[in-house]
Parts: structure tokens; C-alpha cells; sequence
């Protein structure tokens, strides 16, 4: 096949990007197609239109954050009729916006930390904070990825700085109350689950920007620490999360699990990071895949959907939603 990867791109995450396309484009020669990787910076939907035209059969999405991840991309593929991998536009704009998803996550009866929107028109004090939320507390940008513009405050001086980086990244800003206890993550691809891993930073208790892309900057534990009783439960908020959402493809799902190991789900990823220390192909590799053997089960997913429909159609996020208290 023909595949355009597109990778690159205009968000905080562009750097990432660039690591998870060319991966993913080596992967993709290794499995036989012709690849070529296009740059969305400008001129995105003529660049698309003229690889339509000159016979492209499929576009890779290699693109993270804004722009990319959010269900822009998707829809313009949608309206060409180019089939892509992972999720479309509506489940993508869904999980991208932090505070939307777990408006759902809340209304569908899924565990999430609570949170509180900031406004600056109605500032609140630290001390009004802690007394809702607890201390520390977590400050997250409602629409970036790669923990890009998130921190951990626990004083007035550092929900100050928490709050000028988050603003640095969204317009949009909510307070969430931190879950102690485990970082899970779960991978899942068209519905099954993929073995659970637990992320140990190597320094300090929150895995940032850092210890996620630097080399050496967490551990990956896999199987995880928890008991078989709370990994099903795990199991069972993640996948229900990707469902609500009407997730397809790879997603991975992002959680917080206490001490009691209840599961607290934090986000839905549409499109996973793809680079040498992502956690989706460690996920994989669990199972004795290949990260081009990961990629050639994605691409095949997505070519049985459009086989199967005649073209790529938005999920609805699930039924269960209107009959949520």
C-alpha cells in the first residue's frame, strides 16, 4: 500500500511526534508498503488532497496533542474518505479534552478524582483548595498530552507556578485531587486489553514530561504489583472508559490506584506515544509482539473496519450515558 504518516505537526508535543513517525514508518517498510512522511505545519488538507490524488491508500496518524489528537485530522480524513488507524473525531476530540472525559467518566459511573475548574474571574486560595480537594493537589491544562503544562502543587507558591504553566499550554484549567498510591496504565486494542504496567519514576513521585521521553527516567513493571483482584478491577474502569468514549484501535488508558487499589481513571490517550520508551509497545511486547508486529496489527484492525463499513464512521460515545443519574 501507499501510506502517508503524518507526523510532526504544530503542538507542545511535536518533538514526540517526530520519534513515534519515524518508528512507525520503519515499521511500516519493514511490512512491505511505501511510506512517506508529511509535516502538517501548513497547507494540511491540499497536501492530503494531492496525495489522494496521486493514489495514497492510507494515512498514518503519528501526531500527538492539538491538532493531531483531537479529531481534527480525523474528520478531514473522514471527509477525503482516506482511511487511518485509532479512533475518529468525535471519540478523539472526547478524550482530548480532559475536563469533557471525565464529565462522562462521572456520568457513566466510572471512578475519577474529583476536580474543581479554576476561574479567574473567581479565583480560589490555596486554603479553599486543600479544604475541597485535598493537599497536594494536581493543576492540568484541560487539552494537551504528554503531561505537558501538568504539576503537583502543595502550598500557595506552587499552585501560583502551577497555574502560570498550565495557562501557558490551555485556556482551559482544572484543579484535581491527587490519588496516592500506583500509576497504571493500560493498553487496549479493539477491545482487548493488553497486560497492565505499573510506571515507578526514577525520581520523585510524578511521572512528568522527564520520566516518560529521557532514557533511564522510570521503570516499567510488568507483570504489576497489584493483587489479581485489583488488576481486574483496573481492568474493567479502563476498558469501560475506552468504551464510553467510543474508542477503536489502540487507546491507552491512564490510572491512579490507591492504596485500597480502587482505580481512579484519570484520561483515554487516542494515540499513544510510539517511541523506544512508550508504554504501549512495552505493553505488546508482553505478549511477545514486535513492535512492527504491533503496528501490523493496528494497520489491520483499521483495514477490517473500513472492509467491513465501506468507510470510517464517528462512535458515539455509549448508549449507558442517558441512563446515568
Amino acid at each position: 500500500m501507499n501510506i502517508v504518516v503524518l507526523a510532526g505537526g504544530r503542538s507542545a508535543e511535536r518533538q514526540v511526534s517526530w520519534v513515534t513517525g519515524k518508528a512507525c514508518k520503519r515499521a511500516l517498510e519493514d511490512l512491505g508498503h511505501r511510506v512517506k512522511v508529511i509535516d502538517p505545519e501548513e497547507d494540511l488538507p491540499l497536501r492530503l488532497w494531492q496525495e489522494r490524488q496521486a493514489g495514497c491508500d492510507f494515512v498514518w496518524i503519528a501526531l500527538h496533542g492539538p491538532g493531531g489528537e483531537d479529531g481534527v485530522v480525523q474528520g478531514m480524513l473522514d471527509w477525503l474518505g482516506l482511511p487511518y488507524q485509532g479512533s475518529g473525531p468525535l471519540a478523539s476530540a472526547l478524550a482530548m479534552d480532559k475536563l469533557i472525559s471525565k464529565q462522562i467518566f462521572r456520568a457513566a459511573g466510572i471512578p475519577t478524582p474529583d476536580w474543581r475548574v479554576w476561574d479567574d474571574q473567581s479565583p480560589l486560595t490555596w486554603a479553599d483548595c486543600a479544604a475541597e480537594l485535598g493537599s497536594p493537589l494536581v493543576v492540568k491544562p484541560s487539552n494537551n498530552g504528554s503531561t505537558v503544562g501538568i504539576s503537583i502543587v502543595r502550598d500557595e507558591q506552587s499552585l501560583a507556578q502551577g497555574l502560570e504553566l498550565a495557562r501557558s499550554v490551555s485556556s482551559r484549567i482544572f484543579l484535581e485531587r491527587y490519588v496516592p498510591g500506583k500509576e497504571i496504565t493500560l493498553s487496549i486494542l479493539s477491545g482487548q486489553v493488553l497486560p497492565a504496567i505499573e510506571i515507578i519514576p526514577t525520581q520523585g513521585d510524578f511521572y512528568d514530561y522527564e520520566a516518560k521521553y529521557a532514557p533511564g527516567g522510570s521503570r516499567h513493571l510488568i507483570p504489576c504489583s497489584l493483587s489479581p483482584a485489583g488488576l481486574a478491577r483496573c481492568e474493567a474502569a479502563g476498558l469501560e472508559a475506552y468504551r464510553v468514549l467510543g474508542c477503536e484501535g489502540l487507546a491507552r488508558v491512564d490510572l491512579r490506584v490507591d492504596p485500597e487499589e480502587n482505580p481512579w481513571v484519570l484520561e483515554v490517550n487516542t494515540l499513544p506515544g510510539m517511541t523506544p520508551t512508550s508504554l504501549c509497545p512495552d505493553a505488546a511486547a508482553a505478549l511477545g509482539w514486535t513492535f512492527t508486529e504491533l503496528v501490523e496489527r493496528m494497520l489491520q484492525d483499521a483495514l477490517r473496519k473500513v472492509s467491513l463499513t465501506g468507510s470510517r464512521r464517528s462512535q458515539s460515545p455509549s448508549a449507558t450515558l442517558g441512563n446515568a443519574p
